[in-house]
């Protein structure tokens, strides 16, 4: 995935928060029609302040949102049989780490 500072935030974009089910079946549609896909997990977020937020990614960011309070309850919507990887210094500071399929 190329700089993935670019993925977390799009002021222009319209997220939609989605639930945990939602997520596993937008999750396992990108699979199938993008060689990489992942999620990334950010803290206090322009648009959720205070929240944590997962954005589902491709080549491009999605509008697809998980929000929770923790990063426990982040974490555990996310789909199963995700591969996680640590903050880069070339991320955003509001990123925590990224999740990707494997």
């Amino acid at each position: 995935m190329p700089n993935r500072a670019v993925f977390c935030y799009n002021p222009a974009m319209d997220d939609q928060v989605i639930d945990a089910a939602m997520a596993r079946g937008l999750h396992a549609d990108a699979v199938r029609t993008h060689p990489l896909v992942g999620w990334i997990v950010m803290k206090d977020p322009p648009d959720y302040p205070d929240r944590f937020v997962a954005r589902l990614v491709t080549s491009a960011a999605s509008p697809y949102v998980l929000v929770a309070d923790t990063l426990a309850e982040v974490q555990a919507a996310l789909p199963h049989g995700l591969k996680r990887s640590a903050r880069q210094p070339a991320d955003l500071p509001d990123v925590i780490e990224v999740w990707f399929a494997e």
